[in-house]
């Protein structure tokens, strides 16, 4: 192992100790009662299960789907192919109207932009999946994404939808060459599967900073040097530099792109972070992108935002990082 992974795994070690110490253990998920407001037709509660939990200003979405062998999937009448693969689009409402935020989407739970909302709409979508056989879809939205709320105790509507039904159809074709099997991707956006359920969400107070990044150099001495950590015959030995942002501590907030072979980041980035205390910590971490194997990580930081709003640029090192200037600029609570 060399010493890029060795840090790596020290790097997430810090991250992950310090989310845990952060946190009471004690916590368990309390369930959040809700009612269902409307279901289609073809929706059976026993085949299409949900439940809502809450902890740690978190709120838990689970999705227990176990549909008949002889439900009604829409059935495509060229090729006579079932289509059984949907997505499902989950949106929130209050007072009728879909509720807006400026939460940074990730995709460390199967979320991704194919949603059909309007940008700025409090909306996520599950990756696609196959209904044949039994699937439970998870889902965990913190509260700051609720910002557009005022604090307090807030009547909440769901609606879950899946907006698309697929499959692949393969046929054989004659080509110059010979055969050759072609795919033909097959589409019914008939709306079978939806619910609405209403429940009570406790917004707390929302605080938002401004996190400003100017750019970062890493080190080069006789501990690290960054040539020979990308080998390739199509570039530079140089990484590849991104960072990323971490709220609470030890969960992924944002991340920007990466610039290639070089030794000195210099984006300048600007991320609205919305958080819980005027005291509130994040976490910091730089990392080499890598396309064949996974990212090699050249240090973190840990530390209370108002360490990083004393000056108009502060300037911080950490692990293999020489410089990261960096400022938070705090806005107050938005709600």
């Amino acid at each position: 192992m060399n010493k890029q992974a060795c840090f790596f795994i020290a790097c997430i070690s810090l991250l992950l100790c310090s989310c845990f110490r952060g946190r009471d253990a004690t916590e368990r998920p309390q369930a959040v009662p809700f009612r269902l407001e409307s279901k289609s037709p073809l929706l059976r509660e026993n085949d299409f299960k949900l439940s809502l939990d809450s902890v740690n200003h978190t709120l838990f979405i689970t999705i227990a789907i176990n549909l008949p062998k002889n439900f009604a999937f829409p059935l495509n009448k060229k090729y006579g192919d079932t289509l059984t693969k949907t997505a499902f689009d989950l949106t929130f409402y209050f007072n009728g109207q879909a509720i807006k935020s400026d939460y940074v989407k990730t995709h460390s739970f199967n979320w991704n932009d194919d949603s059909p909302a309007a940008p700025g709409i409090l909306s996520i979508s599950s990756d696609t999946t196959d209904l044949r056989g039994s699937q439970e879809l998870q889902f965990q939205i913190p509260f700051y994404a609720f910002h557009e709320l005022k604090k307090g105790k807030r009547s909440v509507v769901l609606k879950i939808s899946e907006h698309l039904f697929t499959a692949a159809h393969i046929e054989e074709k004659k080509g110059n060459a010979g055969m050759y099997d072609s795919t033909v991707y097959l589409t019914d956006s008939r709306p079978l599967l939806s619910m609405s359920a209403r429940f009570d969400l406790d917004v707390p107070p929302v605080h938002e900073s401004i996190i400003y990044g100017y750019g970062l150099v890493l080190r080069n001495d006789s501990t690290f040097s960054p040539s020979g950590m990308d080998n390739t015959i199509f570039k530079s030995s140089l990484p590849d530099i991104y960072w990323m942002l971490y709220y609470p501590v030890g969960e992924f907030y944002a991340k920007t792109d990466y610039q290639t072979s070089t030794d000195a980041y210099n984006g300048k980035d600007t991320f609205r972070l919305y958080h819980y205390y005027a005291a509130d910590s994040i976490g910091i971490g730089v990392y080499d992108h890598d396309n064949l194997s996974r990212d090699d990580g050249l240090g973190s930081w840990t530390g209370p935002l108002e360490k990083l709003s004393v000056h108009k640029i502060n300037r911080i090192n950490f692990g293999y990082v020489k410089s990261f200037d960096v400022k938070a600029e705090k806005k107050g609570i938005v709600n």
